[in-house]
């Protein structure tokens, strides 16, 4: 009985400082998320009118966005045969609520390349409307536009 009476507080001190050693441990593991990779989101879509693939990598509020994009149904002007150019478009969380923005799109309709790829930053000044306090994506579509 003197054995099992030692053997149980033995572990009871053991689980002791196994508890107070796990708010060091959780700091720890803390401070390395602080720098962890960026928040990467990817999506392909394939549809009659198009397909492609997009990545959006975010860190500190601002993102990187690669992908491709290709119009599978090409023609001359707005009827022939869609009429749309393929584009993605991208729903942003930011710090101020939702952003609707659209990636290069692909529009042989008007001289334009059938496929097309991008790799942009959203704080890129060559871009229309930059994005920025971007806290995460709401929604990515593939999607034609008649822009």
């Amino acid at each position: 009985m003197r054995r099992f009476i030692r053997t149980t507080a033995v572990a009871g001190v053991l689980g002791t400082a196994g508890l107070f050693a796990m708010p060091t441990a959780y700091a720890s593991s803390g401070a390395q998320t602080a720098s962890a990779a960026p928040l990467c989101v990817t999506d392909s879509e394939t549809h009659k009118f198009g397909k492609g693939e997009i990545r959006v990598c975010i860190e500190n509020g601002q993102a990187q966005v690669t992908g491709w994009i290709e119009d599978l149904l090409p023609g001359g002007g707005w009827v022939t045969p869609d009429g749309g150019c393929v584009i993605w478009w991208i729903t942003w969380k930011t710090a101020s609520g939702e952003e609707q923005r659209t990636t290069p799109m692909a529009c042989p309709h008007f001289g334009g390349p059938a496929y097309k790829e991008f790799d942009y930053h959203t704080t890129d000044e060559s871009i229309d409307r930059p994005v920025v306090g971007i806290t995460g994506v709401e929604k990515l579509a593939l999607s034609t536009s008649w822009a």
